[in-house]
């Protein structure tokens, strides 16, 4: 009786064990859609360009080494923060851009693994769907994140950053 108890006691030890272990950060998503009063070509033309990503008004300035996949881009923000990217797509046909961060400053986007997608789809001849879409994990991949690397607020933070974007891509592409 004494062995199966203490056998019983040892399997739930490591059962919960490995359970509490092997939690760790689940992959967060952003997506967020804007329609633009400008023909889709035109857009093409602006979210293709991976050395100007300037539509976002945090954005100081940047620098790249290209508009071919594989090409790198620093991204210099008002508030001092960096980040780099590395082109990983551009789909003409598709009319699809991907990027992925290599290196960000935390304290203004706390995300690791962050990939971006942008998407157009013409809803007419003169107004353009854009979908931008990203997937990351949190700041912080350990347990027990501090609430500024936490999935809440990455998540917060990437959605601010996106919608920014949206925001400034709208206004350049209507301008025109």
């Amino acid at each position: 009786m004494r062995k199966n108890f203490i056998l019983v006691l040892f399997l739930s030890i490591i059962i919960n064990f490995s359970f509490t272990e092997a939690h760790g950060p689940s992959r967060q998503k952003v997506n967020q859609t804007v329609e633009i009063n400008q023909d889709l070509d035109q857009i093409w033309k602006i979210v293709s360009n991976f050395n100007n990503f300037k539509w976002n008004s945090e954005i100081k300035d940047l620098s790249s080494n290209g508009n071919d996949i594989g090409s790198e881009r620093i991204i210099n923000f008002k508030n001092g923060s960096k980040i780099k990217q590395k082109l990983e797509k551009i789909d003409k046909e598709k009319k699809i851009v991907s990027w992925r961060i290599i290196e960000t400053d935390n304290k203004f986007l706390p995300v690791n693994s962050y990939a971006a997608k942008i998407f157009l789809k013409s809803k007419d001849p003169k107004i353009t769907q854009v979908i931008y879409k990203a997937g990351f994990y949190r700041g912080f991949m350990g347990n027990d994140p501090p609430e500024e690397l936490n999935d809440e607020n990455s998540k917060k933070k990437v959605t601010e950053f996106i919608k920014n974007s949206l925001v400034g891509l709208k206004q350049i592409a209507e301008k025109n």
